[in-house]
């Protein structure tokens, strides 16, 4: 619901998410973005996400928010869990309270979501302990943020096995820190790398495995090694939001979502690292090609799977589904042509089926 541009964050270092919420909400960028329904922002987020090579995404968000969308969105919305917005009093009222919502992620053996420690308040620096006290830390709690995590939180998260979503460009755009993520990564906990919201965060996945490592390397004088950062977006998400059965790996009997890189490196995660729009070659969801080079033309035909031919950074590519009529109706909303810079497409009106 927040892919949208440019980023705000007039009044940044914040103490906590509320005072930037309060500065979005009152913001020109955001009155603009009411222009546009729901349905736009979820296919922006889902062309942003696709052309990224990304197949699968977890929304932070209410059920009733994003179940309209679940079927008919080009890229996988997982929608297996359960969820409060954050452990404080200022908290969005998502959900039924962290102990129902931790109750039935037991009951249905799915994730538990929650922003922790996201602040320099007393709230925030206590949410993980206050969790904690109320019995919903376990293996099934996903936290996400926590950047104010102190040695005793990590530590406690790690004897949990509960897992962490680090999203180091949204919370260096907001507060100027981010969780120490080399002693979260020395304790073992399983670290997902998210990009939280377009309005805050990366422009995409790609952007914010640079961000990462960029970041790894000016704080601790150290690579963060390139498998681990393949991993924080492959087998640790698929752990964390327990679909490892489904995803996060290519193996037998595993659904056949792939992404395929130009290589201009050896090593293959490094690869991955030194990626960007224009690397990507063919993305597959469900063994079916939903983004890719003209040159395989005949592989999306064969396929019978729907596209347009667009162009991204003056590449050709065709892209599933109907990406040129939602660019025309973001003018038809908005009044003008909006540049998105996580969507840079160029539609060409001729498209086969």
């Amino acid at each position: 619901m927040s892919t949208y541009l440019p980023r705000v964050a007039p009044s940044k270092p914040y103490l906590n998410w509320l005072p930037w919420d309060n500065d979005l909400k009152s913001s020109i960028v955001f009155s603009e973005r009411q222009q546009l329904d729901p349905e736009q922002l979820y296919l922006l987020g889902s062309y942003k996400n696709l052309i990224s090579g990304v197949t699968s995404v977890q929304d932070h968000i209410p059920h009733f928010v994003q179940d309209p969308f679940i079927e008919t969105m080009p890229v996988r919305i997982l929608n297996r869990f359960t969820l409060s917005h954050s452990i404080c009093t200022y908290s969005l009222d998502w959900g039924d309270g962290p102990e129902e919502e931790y109750a039935k992620a037991l009951k249905q053996d799915i994730p538990y979501i929650t922003c922790i420690a996201e602040g320099f308040d007393s709230e925030s620096r206590d949410s993980l302990k206050n969790l904690y006290q109320l019995g919903c830390l376990g293996e099934h709690t996903v936290l996400v943020h926590g950047i104010v995590l102190s040695e005793s939180d990590i530590t406690l998260i790690a004897q949990k096995k509960s897992h962490l979503v680090w999203c180091p460009e949204a919370n260096l755009f907001l507060y100027e820190r981010t969780t120490d993520i080399k002693d979260v990564l020395k304790h073992g906990v399983n670290v997902c790398l998210g990009t939280d919201s377009s309005i805050c965060g990366s422009l995409n996945l790609l952007e914010e495995i640079k961000n990462a490592r960029k970041f790894y390397q000016t704080e601790y004088g150290e690579d963060l090694s390139p498998k681990t950062l393949f991993e924080m977006v492959t087998s640790n998400p698929a752990k964390a939001f327990r679909i490892e059965k489904q995803l996060g790996s290519i193996e037998v009997g595993k659904i056949a979502d792939l992404t395929i890189l130009t290589r201009n490196f050896e090593d293959p995660y490094l690869n991955l690292c030194e990626s960007n729009l224009n690397s990507i070659r063919l993305v597959l969801r469900d063994g079916l090609p939903v983004y890719g080079d003209i040159s395989l033309k005949s592989f999306f035909e064969e396929s019978g799977v729907r596209v347009e031919k667009i162009s991204i950074e003056n590449a050709e590519k065709y892209l599933v589904a109907s990406p040129g009529k939602l660019l025309e109706s973001l003018v038809v909303s908005l009044g003008y042509k909006k540049d998105l810079a996580f969507f840079p497409v160029q539609k060409e009106f001729d498209n086969f089926e």
